[in-house]
C-alpha cells in the first residue's frame, strides 16, 4: 500500500517546500482547513457560542454536546473507584441517562414540552438539534440558553 502512493512522488535536488492544496495561494490558512472539515462532514455549530451566559455555562455546554461531560461513567474509564449509580435512582450515571433518561430529566423535559411545545430530547445530539432549530437565529440562542438552564 505505501509503495503504491509512493509510485509517483518525483523527487528532485535541491530545498523542500511545503505546499497546502487547500488554498490557491499554497499557504495555510484556518479558514480553508475549517471549510475542508465542514465540506467533509464535519458539523460545526456556533450557537453554543453566541449564547449571552457566563463562558463557564458556554464550555459545559459544548463538553455536553461532544458527550465529554465527567459523569460517573466518563471518570470510571478515567480509573475512578467510585459508586458508578446515579445518585438520583442508583442506575448507572452515564451522559445519556442523567441528562434525558433519568425520571428527574424527563420530567423537566416534559414540563419544557407542554410550555414551549419543543419535543423532549431523545438524546443529547437531538436535544442540541431540536432546540437549535425552533425559529430564527436570536430565537435559537435563547432556547439553547434555556436548554442551558435547565442542564
Amino acid at each position: 500500500m505505501l509503495c503504491c502512493n509512493l509510485v509517483h512522488i518525483n523527487l528532485n535536488e535541491g530545498m523542500d517546500c511545503f505546499m497546502w492544496n487547500l488554498h490557491k495561494s499554497g499557504a495555510f490558512t484556518v479558514n480553508s482547513m475549517y471549510r475542508h472539515l465542514v465540506n467533509n462532514g464535519f458539523k460545526a455549530t456556533q450557537e453554543i457560542w453566541h449564547m449571552k451566559v457566563p463562558l463557564k455555562i458556554k464550555i459545559f455546554m459544548w463538553y455536553l454536546k461532544r458527550e465529554v461531560v465527567l459523569t460517573k461513567d466518563n471518570l470510571a474509564r478515567r480509573n475512578w473507584n467510585g459508586n458508578k449509580a446515579c445518585c438520583f435512582c442508583s442506575k448507572p450515571e452515564t451522559i445519556q441517562y442523567l441528562f434525558v433518561e433519568c425520571h428527574y430529566a424527563k420530567f423537566l423535559w416534559r414540563a419544557i414540552h407542554l410550555v414551549l411545545d419543543i419535543p423532549s430530547p431523545v438524546n443529547i445530539e437531538l436535544l442540541f438539534n431540536n432546540w437549535s432549530k425552533q425559529g430564527g437565529h436570536k430565537h435559537n440562542t435563547l432556547l439553547l440558553t434555556g436548554a442551558a438552564a435547565i442542564c
